[in-house]
């Protein structure tokens, strides 16, 4: 498959999950599992990231999940970081890069200020009228699922980077 068709299959895959189970983290990984080795355990866990953290509108949960699926790749072991303190710098340039492109994208990480862009208003989930409000909107998911793909293609695109640059 070319880059293009890789992005292209990890986007659709995320924003049909996104449009079938409506939970934003666990569709970005589950798109990114369509060519990318990510753990069954990790998008299970995603799950909980959804809502911006935990239902707490905070960082977007396709945010948060790029973020993980890319210190998947980069992190190293806590053990290696030890021996040596300088593999961090390695894996902060690749988590800020994605911050600046996520940024650049959609001009905020927080699922709220997410929300004014998509819905025209912010919608926080720890106020009951808000949650109601946001879970009235008939096609909330369907809407979400743009951000979702949009994301998506943003982490691929990262994750393939290094690929070709290793080829």
């Amino acid at each position: 498959m070319t880059k293009q068709e890789i992005i292209d299959l990890c986007a659709k895959t995320a924003k049909e999950a996104q449009i079938r189970d409506d939970v934003c983290s666990r569709s970005t990984l589950i798109g990114l599992k369509a060519y990318f080795d990510i753990p069954d355990d990790l998008i299970r866990a995603s799950s909980n990231l959804c809502g911006g953290a935990g239902a707490a509108s905070g960082s977007c949960g396709t945010y948060t999940c790029g973020q993980l699926a890319l210190g998947l790749k980069y992190n190293s072991s806590v053990e290696e970081e030890l021996e040596n303190p300088a593999l961090f710098d390695v894996t902060s340039q690749k988590f800020m890069e994605f911050r600046d492109r996520f940024l650049k994208e959609f001009g905020t990480t927080l699922c709220p200020e997410i929300h004014k862009q998509v819905f025209g208003r912010a919608y926080i989930y720890t106020k009951p009228e808000d949650a109601e409000a946001y879970f009235k909107i008939t096609d909330h998911h369907i809407r979400c699922a743009e951000t979702v793909e949009r994301a998506t293609r943003l982490i691929a695109e990262m994750l393939l980077e290094d690929e070709e640059e290793q080829a």
